[in-house]
């Protein structure tokens, strides 16, 4: 008689087990994101996940494991390895009542510039007792843009300020004394009559007026990704991260200064489905949300093309206004460089060469080009100021 019952027993715990596993799937909902889609490197900002049961069949158990990036940091977080090296599995464990809804917060550091995707995952669930597992994919991905660093940039004393100088336009044409768009930092020679001192006081900076205007300032900054002047020679990672927080700190400074600012790269620019366009163009623009832009785009930057920079000039000299000051920006000097800043001369555009790294230090630029050094790329996480000298 035991026997019987305990038989009884076992079978009525499989069949319910099995039951409870078949539906344990069905109105069982997931959701995650992040608070902020878009974040500068260093921000640390919450990855969320969102579990929803919506029938009356409670869930003891529920497994949800999400492939992210191995590039982004997580705070908080069961991580575990994945088959490939950029990725890990996020591991997360949930308990879940009738009609109950839980999240969950992970906290993410930010501590490189990119566009990531976290997804696809796997979410597993079953009976009370263990005996029976169901599993249902999760197709959705959680997208976050991380631009990179922006700092100040300073030029060296007695030096021309980078972005101003030779700019056709700096004496603007019909300017409405009455109205201003903006404003951007003082340089030497800002009539102190243009001092806007309420957000001179705000910043703890001088700050002038920038004016309504016929004519605006166009600056082109082209970045040349590569830091080796043969591509096969390989990458110095370091100074290709410098390379583009000097373009980002550049462009902001323009534009800060009231320019039209275009941005021409030989780097791709990568998505998450890791489909690129072939080289990087951006027309000229102004304001906060074209400096949103370039950011996005410099966060999708790659740090390796096979295009030299002459090959992508016929691309850009379409797009280039006449009376544009150019900004080369490169860590690789050498003859292809020197072809590219001569075409353009040739072409009358007053070109400033930037010239980033250690290894280029003794380096000059062509006869009559406005060449600066800057310095700082072993060092470029911590650094809050870089100085062209």
């Amino acid at each position: 008689m035991q026997v019987l019952v305990l038989v009884a027993a076992v079978t009525a715990a499989l069949g319910i087990s099995y039951f409870w596993s078949a539906f344990s799937v069905k109105g069982l909902e997931f959701n995650h994101r992040f608070e902020k889609e878009r974040v500068f490197f260093g921000d640390t900002v919450n990855y969320i996940q969102e579990l929803t049961n919506v029938k009356i069949l409670p869930l003891p158990w529920i497994r949800v494991d999400t492939e992210v990036p191995a590039a982004i940091e997580f705070l908080k977080g069961n991580l575990a390895p994945h088959h490939r090296a950029d990725k890990k599995i996020l591991s997360g464990l949930y308990s879940l009542l009738w009609y109950q809804k839980v999240r969950r917060k992970y906290p993410v550091y930010c501590r490189n510039r990119g566009i990531f995707a976290l997804g696809p995952g796997i979410l597993s669930t079953g009976d009370v007792f263990g005996f029976f597992n169901k599993e249902k994919s999760l197709g959705s991905t959680a997208r976050l843009i991380v631009y990179p660093r922006i700092v100040d940039v300073a030029v060296v004393e007695g030096r021309p300020d980078i972005t101003l100088s030779g700019v056709s336009g700096r004496k603007t044409l019909l300017t409405d004394p009455f109205y201003f768009t903006g404003t951007r930092d003082y340089v030497p020679g800002d009539p102190p009559k243009d001092v806007e001192w309420k957000s001179t006081a705000k910043l703890e900076r001088l700050r002038v007026k920038v004016y309504d205007s016929s004519f605006t300032k166009k600056i082109c900054i082209l970045l040349d990704v590569n830091t080796f002047e043969i591509a096969w020679e390989g990458i110095d990672p370091e100074l290709s991260e410098f390379l583009v927080m000097l373009a980002a700190s550049i462009s902001k400074r323009a534009l800060d200064q009231g320019c039209q600012v275009m941005l021409a790269s030989n780097g791709r620019m990568i998505s998450p489905d890791k489909d690129t366009d072939l080289i990087t163009l951006i027309p000229y623009g102004s304001g906060s949300m074209h400096l949103r832009t370039i950011l996005e785009c410099l966060a999708r930057l790659s740090n390796y093309s096979i295009f030299k920079m002459e090959e992508m000039m016929p691309g850009t000299l379409g797009m280039l206004k006449k009376g544009s000051k150019v900004i080369y920006i490169t860590g690789s000097w050498g003859k292809n460089g020197e072809k590219v800043v001569k075409l353009l001369q040739k072409m009358g555009m007053d070109v400033a060469l930037v010239l980033a790294g250690r290894k280029n230090a003794e380096l000059k630029g062509p006869e009559g080009v406005l060449t600066y050094h800057a310095f700082g790329e072993e060092v470029w996480r911590e650094i809050s100021l870089i100085r062209l000298v």
